[in-house]
C-alpha cells in the first residue's frame, strides 16, 4: 500500500462474500454500510460466483438447497470431513488455485488496498492473490458464525473478527484475532426503547400490549417448518398466543400460510392473533417486540436477534454450522434449543408463565450483555487506521 494513499487518492477496499445463504450478504452490506461513513474510501461488492458461469452456480446453489433439506446427513459428512487438516485443505487448495484462475482479473481491475472476506471460499481465493501477485494487500476475515471453520484459517491473513472472545482459540494463538462480534445492518442497531416498540408493535396489530407473541422467522429458505409450528401454536391450547410469521422473499410460502390461515387448519384460531408477512423492513422491531423469536441458527440471523436483545428459540438446527452456533449460543448464551414440536409445547409452557413485565426485563439485559451493535463500527474504526497510518 503505498504510504501517501490515504492523502492522495481514496483507499479502494473489496468485500468479497458468497451467496450461499443469505448471512454472508448481509454482513457485507453492514460492514458496506459501516466503511461508507468514512473519509477518502470507496467501497466495492465482490459475489466469488461472479467468477463462473451464472449457469453454474445457479446448479450449485440448487444441489446445496436440496441436499440440506433432503439428505443432511451428507452435507453433516462433509462439513465433518472439510474441516480436518490433510485431504480437506489439499482439496480446498486446489478450489481455490482454480478459482483465482478464474476471478484473477476481476480482483486486479478492482486493485483494492483492503480485502474484507466473510466466506472461505474467497478468503482462501485472496489469501493465494495476496501470496502470488501483491504482497501489501491487507485481508481481513469476518467470522459470520459463532464457530470458525477450518477452511476460514489461511495464510496472509493479517485479521480475523469473530463473534466472541471465546472464539479466538479456534483461529490459532499466532494469528491477530478481534472479537468485535458479528457485524449487524444498522438497523438492528440503532438504540429503541424496547418498552415503547413492544407496545406500538402490539398495537399496529390490534393485540393486548401484554399479549405473549412469538416471531417465526427465517422461513425465507424454507428451512423453518412455520406450517407445522403454526399448526402447534394455532390451537386452543395456546389461545393466549399471538404469532408473527415472516416469510421474506419466499412467496410460495407467504401464499401457503395466507391460504392455511383462511382455511380449515386454522378454524379454531382467531385470525386476529395471526399475522403473515413477506419482506418486511420492520425485522428489527418485530424482533424487539416478540417475546420469543423461533429461528434457524444462522450465524448472521442470530446476531441479528441479540443485537435486539431478542429471546431465542432454535427450532431443528442444521447439520454443521448450524449446530455449532447452536452448542456455543446454549451454552454461552443460555439460548434455549428445541428439535420437534413436543419439545416447543414444553418451552412454550413454561415461558407464557413468565410474567410481562420480566419477559421486558430479561430482554434489556440480553441486548446490554450479547448484542455487539458496534461491531461494524469497529471494523470500519481500525480500517480508517489504515488509511492514516498503513498499520494496524
Amino acid at each position: 500500500m503505498d504510504s501517501n494513499s490515504g492523502k492522495n487518492r481514496k483507499l479502494k477496499i473489496l468485500i468479497m462474500s458468497a451467496p450461499i445463504g443469505s448471512g454472508h450478504r448481509m454482513a457485507a452490506a453492514a460492514l458496506e454500510e459501516a466503511l461508507l461513513r468514512l473519509e477518502n474510501v470507496e467501497v466495492v461488492q465482490g459475489n466469488v460466483f461472479d467468477f463462473f458461469p451464472s449457469w453454474l452456480g445457479s446448479a450449485f446453489l440448487k444441489f446445496y438447497g436440496n441436499v440440506l433439506r433432503f439428505c443432511p446427513s451428507l452435507y453433516a459428512f462433509s462439513y465433518r470431513w472439510s474441516n480436518q487438516g490433510g485431504g480437506s485443505l489439499w482439496m480446498r487448495n486446489r478450489i481455490n488455485s482454480v478459482l483465482l484462475h478464474l476471478g484473477k482479473g476481476f480482483i486486479s481491475g478492482v486493485k483494492p488496498d483492503v480485502v474484507f472476506s466473510t466466506h472461505a471460499t474467497p478468503t482462501g481465493i485472496l489469501s493465494l492473490y495476496k501470496q502470488k501477485y501483491d504482497a501489501k494487500l491487507w485481508l481481513g476475515v469476518v467470522v459470520t458464525d459463532f464457530t470458525v471453520h477450518r477452511w476460514l484459517v489461511c495464510p496472509d491473513v493479517d485479521a480475523y473478527f469473530v463473534a466472541d472472545e471465546k472464539l479466538v482459540k479456534q483461529i490459532g494463538e499466532n494469528k491477530n484475532v478481534l472479537a468485535f462480534g458479528i457485524p449487524v445492518r444498522t438497523a438492528f442497531t440503532e438504540q429503541r426503547d424496547i418498552a415503547a416498540v413492544r407496545k406500538e408493535v402490539r398495537k399496529s396489530f390490534g393485540w393486548p400490549a401484554d399479549a405473549f407473541v412469538c416471531l417465526l422467522a427465517g422461513g425465507g429458505g424454507g428451512m423453518l417448518p412455520m406450517e407445522d409450528i403454526l399448526g402447534r401454536l394455532c390451537g386452543n391450547k395456546y389461545d393466549t398466543v399471538h404469532a408473527v410469521a415472516v416469510a421474506g422473499h419466499n412467496e410460495v410460502l407467504r401464499k401457503k400460510l395466507e391460504a392455511l390461515q383462511k382455511g380449515s387448519l386454522y378454524k379454531e384460531y382467531s385470525a386476529s392473533r395471526l399475522a403473515v408477512l413477506g419482506f418486511t423492513d420492520a425485522m428489527p422491531q418485530l424482533m424487539q417486540a416478540a417475546d420469543v423469536v423461533i429461528t434457524k441458527a444462522g450465524g448472521v440471523s442470530l446476531a441479528e436477534c441479540l443485537a435486539c436483545g431478542a429471546n431465542i428459540l432454535i427450532y431443528h438446527p442444521l447439520p454443521g454450522q448450524e449446530q455449532g452456533n447452536t452448542a456455543f449460543l446454549q451454552k454461552e448464551y443460555g439460548v434455549a434449543v428445541v428439535t420437534d414440536l413436543r419439545q416447543l409445547d414444553e418451552y412454550l409452557e413454561r415461558e407464557i408463565k413468565v410474567p410481562f413485565e420480566e419477559r421486558l426485563h430479561r430482554q434489556e439485559e440480553r441486548q446490554q450483555q450479547y448484542g455487539h451493535p458496534d461491531a461494524a463500527q469497529q471494523i470500519a474504526e481500525l480500517t480508517e487506521k489504515l488509511c492514516h497510518f498503513n498499520t494496524i
